[in-house]
């Protein structure tokens, strides 16, 4: 059996903007996401804070993205400050992935 990795097509943004996030954005997002921990609770708050091109993508449209542009947005997260949310999205990355290799072996 031939297995063939298919890469997903990169974003064409030419701008992502983070800004720090306030507390009302932490409350949002615990209430959008049901919770305050996980990778629900992390994509919420990046729909939040987070603009790409000006304009903001909802959870739906984030959840989208491709796994690698994720990683790029993390150490990005990360280089600001917000390392929790960081971790958070790198270990969710870090399942996805192990996931994936396991049920496609």
């Amino acid at each position: 059996m031939e297995i063939k990795f298919k890469k997903a097509e990169a974003p064409a943004f030419k701008e992502v903007e983070v800004r720090e996030p306030l507390v009302e954005d932490l409350i949002k997002a615990e209430r959008l996401a049901g919770s305050a921990e996980g990778m629900g609770f992390a994509l919420a708050l990046v729909s939040l804070i987070t603009t790409f091109d000006g304009q903001h993508l909802d959870i739906d449209d984030i959840k989208k993205l491709p796994m690698g542009f994720f990683l790029k947005l993390s150490q990005a997260l990360n280089q600001i400050g917000l390392e929790e949310l960081a971790r958070q999205l790198s270990s969710s990355q870090e399942r996805q992935a192990s996931d994936t290799e396991t049920s496609s072996g």
